[in-house]
């Protein structure tokens, strides 16, 4: 982490901050490699988000956390706002694990269950992007995925668009005359 941050001028950082609510999912207590296995195995046929390791978390309790840490970006970018920061030109770094970094797009995109499943964990050291997208008429503002991004982690869901966005509607309605 210091030598991430040592790359980038002190001048542009606003805040840094250790985060336990986004670290990897608590596996248990396993003191053997049988019992370790058979969990794994275990949690194949049962699924990744639901299946709750013995003495340790379930993927649905990590979720759970980047639900309350998300909250917690949102209420920050407002008091930032609220102090006169311009927080639409700032970037959000976050450096987790894969499966807390999975859990936290699905969160964020709403993508369900089915789908996370089929999801993989990134390669170590994978810069996950998600870009600010604006809504030329209407200014309504989304993240997406960069396409890099979502085919390396094998998600389908790229986008929280808002429900309408005047300009998509007109190229829908200009389609289907």
């Amino acid at each position: 982490m210091e030598e991430m941050i040592s790359q980038v001028p002190p001048s542009s950082i606003l805040n840094i901050r250790s985060e336990p609510r986004i670290v990897e999912q608590q596996f248990g207590n396993f003191q053997n490699f049988e019992e370790v296995q058979n969990s794994r195995d275990e949690r194949v046929k049962f699924g990744r988000f639901f299946y709750r390791f013995p003495s340790g978390e379930a993927g649905l309790d990590v979720y759970n956390r980047v639900t309350s840490f998300i909250s917690t970006l949102f209420r920050d970018a407002r008091q930032m706002r609220e102090k006169g920061l311009d927080v639409s030109k700032s970037n959000i770094v976050i450096v987790t694990h894969g499966l807390t970094l999975r859990l936290f797009l699905m969160r964020w995109f709403h993508i369900d269950v089915d789908e996370f499943e089929t999801m993989y964990n990134p390669d170590n050291g994978f810069l996950a992007v998600m870009e600010r997208q604006t809504c030329p008429t209407s200014g309504n503002q989304w993240y997406e995925l960069t396409e890099e991004s979502a085919n390396h982690l094998q998600i389908k869901t790229r986008a929280s668009k808002p429900l309408v966005c005047v300009e998509d509607l007109e190229k829908s309605l200009i389609k289907t005359e």
